[in-house]
């Protein structure tokens, strides 16, 4: 294909504006075969004509649960709840509003044919903003013997209901089932009647919607067998999939292998879980938390946050990925889990040798281990990561949610969060993503975040973090750079930017005020234009996937 009349970014802010003069660009098997002014159509080959659109490289999502994610498009939202009460509220209507009730008229297929009262799930809740005690007795008070389960935003908890309970094979308790738990119990959620009825549909779904927003490919964290569940897709955009350890003797093969026949599917990361989260008050520090409310009221209590069973023999589970070529992802969002996951990365001897020998059908950044979240680390510690070569896999949008939580919980650490601009300065490589559900598929949100750092009238949180719009754009497109180049994948986006054709426009640079900081009010418009992006296009491997 051939594509032409099209304008791609200066290399650097300081490069001539003559850098973005239209140009056409050749693909051919998947690759940017030719790029230059005015390249002649080869005899049969196909043109798209552009109308001058800024090309830049397709945009990866480095971190999404695919499967929580699609069944999200049919669960009940109880994000932004602020109690307890309020979302019981919710669930009662919800099960108000199906046909039949739920004593028992409310019958539908489950996941093997078995009848039953379809289960409801819902997600979004976050413990850390929700005031009251979630009990199971309180949610059994609203759904009888219907299965509920209400997962929390940050997906490290859920609240069941007694018969959901029993039908995950899950012990009686009085309250949320959390991390460790969970994470072997999520596994299981397509059991319950109902749910894996609306999983399919839901990542055809995902995958328009992903489309639409410019994204060629993503890295599928889900807790799943990911790679026997893709090889039976249909893919339309790139897809890595992760396992876990309990997958890691069955993998197809080290990071890069082809899953199925469309070219677009490989093997991706071994995934590990080293702490919690910040929202279930449950990611592993170095100080501990601070509380407002009662002593030991909190669901998961007080303390230091939870250490995962997995960081008990990590540098091993970590060498024997190393050995079958497997990349490395290992969550770690406390400042005191990322400590101990860069002591078993250096004792593995893993570092940036992880995958060095496979690098068939991945690019080298996808290679690299990385620390999932990075959320809170400390000085020493964003230095370790550069010398040891890891990458961190970071999700702006969180920082939106976490603002005011961070400084509740971590008052005196707070400024050690989303550290965007120490880490990109120190050397590390930065990958964003969403980590969908807990945020949106959406790389221009993710950008706008990293470059305002601001959800509201508030000026910027921390803005000594905060990334130019081109470094955004260059953690967004999976080591592409911020402009196609031959030899690239053939994998690109179309945006309209009128200011391009001066140098200026979506992507150019937040000028800096005397004190070396951005200034507010630019730094806010820019992070407004990034979030309005809508695609004219998005080019999969050679081919037109989404126009618009």
């Amino acid at each position: 294909m051939l594509v032409r009349d099209l304008r791609l970014l200066p290399a650097s802010p300081a490069s001539p504006a003559s850098r973005v003069s239209p140009v056409s660009l050749r693909m051919r098997d998947g690759v940017i075969t030719e790029v230059g002014p005015d390249l002649a159509a080869a005899p049969g080959e196909e043109v798209l004509e552009t109308g001058g659109a800024l090309a830049i490289p397709g945009l990866w999502d480095h971190h999404v649960h695919v499967g929580q994610t699609a069944q999200g498009y049919s669960r009940l939202d109880t994000s932004g709840l602020a109690s307890v009460d309020e979302v019981l509220r919710e669930v009662a209507a919800a099960i108000a509003a199906r046909p039949g009730d739920r004593s028992g008229a409310l019958r539908r297929a489950g996941a093997a044919g078995t009848a039953g009262p379809e289960a409801l799930i819902g997600f979004g809740h976050r413990l850390v903003d929700m005031a009251g005690d979630p009990t199971v007795a309180g949610l059994d008070a609203v759904a009888g013997e219907l299965p509920v389960v209400l997962i929390g935003g940050d997906a490290h908890h859920a609240w069941m209901s007694s018969a959901a309970l029993r039908a995950l094979g899950l012990p009686p308790r009085r309250g949320i089932v959390a991390e460790d738990e969970w994470f072997d119990a999520v596994a299981h959620l397509d059991d319950l009647p109902g749910v894996a009825a609306h999983l399919e549909a839901g990542v055809a779904t995902l995958q328009e919607d992903a489309l639409a927003r410019g994204i060629v490919g993503l890295t599928d964290m889900e807790w799943a067998d990911n790679a026997s569940l893709w090889a039976r897709r249909e893919a339309r955009i790139r897809v890595r999939t992760a396992t876990y350890a309990s997958g890691l003797d069955g993998v197809p093969g080290p990071t890069g292998t082809a899953i199925g026949s469309s070219g677009l599917v490989t093997m991706g990361p071994l995934k590990v879980i080293a702490d919690g989260s910040l929202g279930s008050r449950s990611a592993y520090c170095r100080h501990p938390y601070a509380f407002s409310g009662e002593a030991g009221a909190h669901p998961l209590g007080g303390g230091y946050g939870v250490l995962s069973h997995m960081a008990d023999d990590l540098a091993a589970l970590l060498a024997r990925a190393g050995a079958r070529g497997l990349q490395v992802a290992v969550h770690a969002i406390g400042d005191a889990a990322a400590s101990v996951v860069l002591d078993a990365l250096a004792e593995a001897g893993t570092g940036s040798r992880i995958g060095s020998e496979n690098r068939s059908g991945s690019s080298a950044i996808a290679l690299r281990p990385r620390i999932e979240h990075a959320q809170l680390l400390a000085d020493e510690d964003v230095a370790r990561m550069a010398a040891l070569g890891v990458g961190a896999s970071v999700q702006p949008a969180h920082l939106l949610d976490d603002r005011d939580p961070t400084e509740e919980v971590w008052p005196g650490d707070a400024q050690r969060s989303y550290r965007f601009r120490d880490l990109l300065d120190a050397g590390v490589d930065l990958l964003m993503g969403s980590d969908s559900p807990v945020a949106p598929v959406d790389p221009w949100l993710a950008m706008a975040a990293a470059v305002h750092r601001s959800a509201d009238a508030r000026e910027a949180w921390f803005p000594a973090q905060q990334l130019q719009p081109l470094e955004a754009l260059a953690a967004s497109t999976d080591g592409a750079g911020v402009r196609p180049e031959v030899g690239g994948r053939a994998d690109l986006v179309l945006v309209e930017d009128p200011g391009a054709a001066s140098g200026s426009g979506l992507f150019a640079d937040v000028p800096r005020g005397a004190d070396g900081l951005f200034v507010e009010a630019a730094a806010r418009e820019a992070a407004a234009r990034l979030h309005g992006i809508r695609p004219l296009a998005t080019m999969v491997d050679g081919r037109l996937a989404f126009s618009r």
